[in-house]
């Protein structure tokens, strides 16, 4: 077996492991069931790409994002590791043929969502691989106290008794109740480890700001504090308003969501990545497997639902280490108004019934059928026919994903893929017939690797800039190619998907005690964030606690802690002058001296300074005099 630390060397290029990294890889590869409890930033990856690596077989990644998967597999590819993505944004074919070459040993990575574990195809095809390892990430999902309770993770379950492995299960952040439900719902052995970073994290300033205008404190925020930062808005609309505000100010900023096509997506990220816009106002659709390690400043212009949306998103602040801060405005009546919100994410039966029979009915969905089938989610176009609210429109259809019926798809998040259906011969003399394209598909080759095996993700904006076409013509001539039956091109949809994880039926699942529960639990989060928005005391100690940590010391940075440090600072001042203004009126006793420093450690100090100094002496009776 390979040795951890030469893998961490040879393909990340580390010299050590970050605390905690050793540990959970040791508890891994020692054959324990593992929990690894670390927050946004601190390598969960490695936690189980290392002892994959070490392992001889196979290492199954369960994971909820697409996003994320797509991610990880691109990052452990550039590295020359084999990895595959299976999820419900591939079509039939492609799933296909990665089903093929799974069984032909060609991966060492296999990353897979939880609608994709349970098919019977996708356990029919893993029931004859060698799996070493199996890692669970985003864990917490599997938790109806969780902040993103999915069901199909608790048919997890079934998985675990199919693969006799080890099992490696990841979260940013867990409370008690959700590491309890972590380790009963997985099946974790007696020996299983729990590893838990601190939520402390040193070099961030946490604060709240309750504010009136909004707008102009962050601009003077932005204006005081220099360096890359992150806004994080309610909608889309508001990300566009802020940032134009801020441009008209002269703060380089962009605006980024989730319903800006790819290629404007990718350019406005890579350009704040490469420092060339200082500040991206976005929603909760940026960040995922952002790892921009120089973020001075996240500031949310609208409180988050949870303390574990805020814990991650703030997290995303200062991963070098270096001083960041962490800026949470609230307006008036911003809390009357996120809790309005919140009770309004839970539709009842009647209203999740009208929007799922519409959906069905634009396209022509029967009953029994649309099984494995996906669809585009074009919420404006169902808002014109069926008058339905774009937000109802998703909390329904999050809310049936939840029953298990269906998934709301990212695939609208992929990037577009190629394969060449040709073999090198036969490419060879398409371009002795067509030399036009013979440049443009060598350097198709030289970018991407396995276009001949497999479905690659590819970036139309990348392969302009490197051509020096513009995006457009790379389009055509990719879709002419598809068309010559050179290759085939899958261009990135734009729109969500929802994909049928079961047949359409005529009584729609509706689980009410589930629902009262989950609501419950939603409220219950909503409520602990705003104590931490009311909250006198350290906001990273309201942080722990939440998260069922106890022995965390005053930060001294955040907004709390630094008003009782220039509090005690004037206090101080204060008890000075009044030592010598009585000490210069009278003799002060012993008994009397005792009652005014009232055992304060910065009290005493005040009495030492003053009596090394020679301001205040001690008679021999024991009484303090002025000299």
């Amino acid at each position: 077996m390979k040795r951890p630390e030469d893998v961490l060397k040879q393909y990340w290029g580390f010299d050590s492991f970050r605390p905690l990294q050793d540990d959970i890889i040791e508890s891994v590869l020692d054959g324990k069931d593992t929990l690894a409890i670390l927050p946004t930033g601190g390598g969960k990856s490695l936690c189980f790409q290392v002892p994959g690596m070490c392992l001889e077989g196979l290492t199954l990644v369960v994971s909820p994002l697409i996003s994320l998967m797509n991610d990880q597999v691109h990052n452990l590819k550039l590295k020359g590791v084999t990895a595959l993505a299976l999820h419900s944004g591939l079509t039939a074919r492609e799933a296909e043929i990665e089903y093929t070459n799974l069984r032909n040993g060609k991966y060492k990575f296999v990353y897979a969502s939880p609608e994709k574990v349970k098919s019977e195809r996708f356990l029919w095809s893993v029931s004859e691989l060698n799996i070493d390892l199996l890692a669970i990430d985003e864990a917490h999902c599997i938790s109806q106290w969780g902040h993103d309770f999915r069901p199909e993770y608790l048919e997890l379950e079934g998985l675990r008794k199919e693969l006799n492995c080890p099992c490696i299960a990841l979260t940013a952040s867990a409370t008690p109740k959700v590491v309890q439900d972590i380790i009963k719902y997985l099946k974790f052995k007696d020996g299983n480890k729990i590893f838990k970073q601190s939520v402390k994290r040193t070099n961030l300033n946490y604060v709240v700001l309750k504010e009136e205008h909004k707008s102009e404190r962050l601009l003077r925020i932005l204006q005081k504090i220099k360096g890359t930062g992150i806004v994080y808005a309610r909608n889309r609309k508001q990300t566009a308003a802020i940032s134009d505000f801020l441009h008209k100010n002269n703060i380089a900023s962009d605006f980024y969501h989730a319903g800006l096509d790819s290629e404007e997506r990718e350019k406005k990220q890579t350009l704040w990545k490469a420092g060339k816009i200082r500040v991206i106002v976005c929603t909760n659709a940026f960040g995922m497997g952002i790892d921009k390690p120089d973020v001075r400043l996240v500031i949310h212009y609208e409180i988050p639902d949870t303390p574990e949306a805020y814990y991650q998103e703030s997290g995303r602040a200062g991963r070098d280490g270096l001083e960041s801060w962490c800026v949470l405005l609230i307006g008036p009546s911003d809390l009357e108004k996120n809790e309005k919100w919140v009770i309004e994410r839970f539709l009842d039966k009647n209203q999740v019934k009208n929007v799922f029979n519409a959906f069905c009915n634009h396209h022509h969905i029967p009953y029994g059928g649309g099984f494995e089938q996906l669809y585009d989610l074009d919420a404006n176009e169902l808002n014109k026919k069926y008058k339905l609210k774009v937000q109802d429109l998703y909390r329904a259809f999050e809310m049936l994903s939840r029953e298990g019926l269906v998934s709301l798809s990212e695939s609208y998040a992929m990037s577009s893929r190629i394969k060449i259906l040709m073999d090198q011969e036969e490419l060879y003399w398409f371009y002795v017939k067509k030399t036009e394209y013979e440049f443009f598909l060598k350097t198709l080759l030289r970018m991407y690797g396995g276009l001949f095996d497999h479905y690659t993700p590819v970036s139309e904006y990348e392969i302009s800039n490197k051509l020096h076409h513009s995006v457009n013509e790379v389009r055509q001539k990719l879709t002419r190619l598809n068309s010559l039956k050179v290759l085939e091109y899958l261009p990135r949809n734009e729109q969500p998907q929802i994909c049928f994880l079961e047949e359409r039926p005529r009584n729609l699942p509706y689980n009410t005690k589930r629902w009262n529960h989950l609501k419950l639990a939603a409220l219950q989060r909503w409520n602990a964030m705003k104590n931490y928005v009311d909250t006198i005391n350290c906001r990273q100690i309201a942080l722990g606690e939440y998260f069922g940590e106890k022995k965390i010391e005053d930060c001294g940075k955040c907004d709390n802690c630094r008003n009782r440090k220039r509090d005690r600072s004037s206090e101080i001042k204060v008890f000075r002058e009044i030592l010598i203004q009585r000490s210069i009126q009278n003799k002060i006793g012993q008994k009397e001296m005792k009652d005014l420093i009232e055992a304060d450690e910065l009290k005493i100090n005040v009495l030492r300074d003053l009596m090394d100094k020679g301001i205040i002496v001690r008679d021999k009776n024991g009484n303090y005099q002025h000299k």
